[in-house]
């Protein structure tokens, strides 16, 4: 089956090298958000959309990609089979810290001496592999301030609407997560019919700090609810 990843904020999918390899199974591809253009929902979702396989599929969507592949799903691509939300969102998760954020020179901050000892609670937790964080961090450095603010505005102004689907999905609910509340995997079930919720250990960046898991999850799930309904 191809899995089509969708990356969060930082759009590259440069962090998913350790989930790919717990998929074996999977024909992975790592779809990046457009580094140039409009960061609007409405305008990356078209952007993604020209780049889909013209094949039977699932979406996996991270963190801020999460409101791109539940209007993508909505389109109705009979090629798309099913879609895994993982620790994300269909309203804007904390306005409050959003606006703070959209308000810090992010790239000049994470260059400071201690600013791990913030981010990594909130993105990683503390048992997470130095080499990730500093992957993490060099990821960050190569984005444009422009680019960051743009996608922190489209969260801040989510506003969907949309129609219900009956794709199967699955939300993976990050147990630990500090910045995306629980209470976000319940808005899924407005919209999409077929929604399991799997609640697995770890912080936002659960992929990340828990691949094994996840991908279990992941595998569970399409055996159960996707080749199922085939």
């Amino acid at each position: 089956m191809k899995l089509i990843l969708l990356p969060g904020l930082d759009g590259t999918g440069n962090l998913y090298a350790g989930l790919i390899a717990q998929l074996p199974d999977y024909d992975c591809t790592v779809i990046s958000l457009p580094q140039s253009g409009a960061q609007s929902y409405v305008a990356v979702t078209q952007s993604i959309k020209r780049m889909l396989p013209d094949e039977a599929f699932i979406l996996l969507a991270e963190s801020f990609a999460g409101p791109i592949a539940a209007l993508l799903a909505s389109e109705e691509n009979p090629n798309l089979k099913g879609v895994v939300f993982v620790a994300t969102f269909l309203s804007p998760p904390n306005r409050h810290l959003l606006a703070i954020a959209r308000r810090l020179p992010i790239k000049s901050l994470i260059r400071l001496p201690f600013a791990r000892y913030f981010y990594q609670p909130l993105f990683f937790g503390a048992d997470v592999d130095d080499d990730l964080v500093e992957l993490f961090e060099e990821t960050v450095r190569s984005l444009p301030e422009r680019l960051i603010k743009e996608r922190l505005d489209a969260i801040h102004t989510l506003d969907l609407d949309l129609s219900p689907v009956g794709l199967p999905v699955t939300y993976l609910q990050a147990a630990s997560d500090m910045l995306v509340p629980a209470s976000k995997a319940l808005e899924f079930r407005k919209y999409f019919n077929k929604v399991t919720v799997k609640a697995i250990e770890g912080p936002h960046f659960l992929l990340q700090a828990n691949p094994c898991e996840s991908a279990v999850a992941i595998s569970e799930w399409v055996n159960l609810f996707v080749q199922s309904s085939d």
